[in-house]
């Protein structure tokens, strides 16, 4: 399936949900926002669960100002607009309230992402944005100029997060990667001190020997579509156990003894699809797939 398809409406509800039954906000918490191409701004509402979120409770904010739905926007949505405002290149915003990363705001720190090469590469330098009252001008302000300043991710002190990108599914990433990182890093200090990556073994990362020569499949056994479909299903369950999140984990599995089967790269793991699969066969990758 192709996310970006989507209408607005539906896409901010499967991510609403995703949020949600992650434990990373609460029924009354966060709000996301997607800008279109005409630049209207749907939002989630202001005062509605958010574990019983549908389409029809979506709002828009015309380009001119005109409000279409049934509920209030969210009383956030002056710092959305105040993002997009000063960053033309983000067209999603994800807010949340994930206890870890509110737990490091109210510390006054923010998570460390060189924990990890992949977190790094996702999330970017992380911003800290000072306190203002939830949904009044200020904090838009505070919020929107410290994304100014070329942070994709902000830690919202005393508060929760906003995440900025492209698309929602840029931005979701932003937003789970750097909850893992930052649930990762307390447990890490209950256990001796938090040791990062050089920035060499970080640039490591961007080095992998994955853009193999390509190959056009002519077939499909019946045992790579079984072994295809155990792959997608294995994935998601371990994103449902919190094993996995969507930009970190790989499954492979063997299917014969000069071929194999392989997550993909760039690919949210919780939404695979067994076309999205990469078959790997005596060293080259199938065509238009990069292999994890």
């Amino acid at each position: 399936m192709n996310f970006q398809l989507l209408h607005p409406r539906d896409q901010l509800v499967a991510i609403m949900n995703r949020i949600y039954h992650n434990g990373m906000t609460t029924l009354s918490g966060g709000n996301l926002s997607i800008k279109d191409d005409n630049g209207d701004i749907w939002i989630t509402p202001s005062g509605i669960d958010k574990g019983k979120l549908t389409p029809k409770d979506i709002m828009c904010v015309k380009a001119d100002g005109t409000v279409e739905g049934p509920h209030k926007p969210s009383s956030e949505f002056p710092f959305h607009r105040a993002i997009y405002k000063l960053r033309p290149d983000m067209n999603a915003i994800v807010h949340a309230h994930p206890p870890a990363l509110v737990s490091f705001s109210i510390v006054r720190e923010v998570p460390d992402t060189r924990i990890i090469p992949q977190a790094n590469r996702v999330c970017g330098p992380v911003g800290y944005a000072p306190y203002a009252l939830p949904g009044s001008e200020a904090l838009g302000e505070n919020i929107a100029a410290t994304f100014a300043e070329g942070y994709n991710i902000v830690i919202l002190e005393n508060h929760g997060m906003a995440a900025g990108g492209a698309n929602l599914l840029d931005a979701f990433h932003r937003l789970e990667t750097l909850d893992f990182c930052a649930r990762t890093l307390i447990r890490a200090r209950a256990l001796g001190t938090v040791n990062t990556l050089s920035e060499p073994a970080l640039n490591l990362f961007d080095h992998r020997h994955n853009l193999l020569p390509e190959f056009v499949p002519t077939t499909h056994s019946s045992r790579e579509r079984e072994l295809r479909q155990q792959i997608v299903d294995i994935a998601a369950r371990a994103c449902n156990r919190h094993l996995m999140i969507s930009t970190e984990g790989v499954v492979s599995a063997r299917l014969d003894e000069a071929s194999f089967l392989i997550t993909p790269t760039g690919h949210d793991r919780h939404t695979l699809a067994v076309e999205d699969v990469v078959l790997v066969r005596h060293g080259v990758r199938e065509a238009g797939k990069l292999p994890s």
